[in-house]
């Protein structure tokens, strides 16, 4: 027993070594659902992207740049409000996503066609893994 709690101890370790911690919360209420019946918000600690509410609830907090945070939410309609650091005196923003069941997403910008020299933001799903 205390050995397989000291391999656990060191895996534990070893992959936050590699990565920063991630934070999980569970946007829904009830007992914890599987991975493949939720989808995530994902919010890494070094994006300019700075996640301010979800769905009407206050979901600010500050994130090392080597952390980052998973929303847990049911799958459905969802709108986020950000803000963004490297717009300088920004306004808050609102986007309105579908999120699906066993999905990640991402708040971020991407180059504007309409507009030269501009970015829109949107919620991109992302790979799990590589994020991207």
């Amino acid at each position: 027993m205390i050995a397989r709690r000291l391999v656990i101890f060191a895996s534990v370790l070893a992959l936050a070594a590699c990565v920063g911690p991630t934070l999980v919360v569970q946007q829904y209420s009830g007992p914890v659902r599987p991975q493949e019946s939720i989808a995530i918000l994902r919010v890494n600690g070094n994006d300019s992207v700075q996640l301010l509410a979800l769905d009407d609830e206050d979901v600010a907090v500050p994130i090392a740049s080597d952390s980052r945070l998973h929303i847990e939410l049911l799958p459905g309609p969802h709108t986020v409000m950000f803000g963004d650091a490297n717009i300088r005196d920004a306004r808050p923003e609102s986007l309105s996503f579908q999120a699906a069941a066993g999905r990640v997403y991402r708040i971020a910008r991407a180059p504007s066609p309409a507009e030269q020299n501009a970015t829109r933001a949107r919620v991109y799903e992302v790979e799990r893994g590589s994020d991207a």
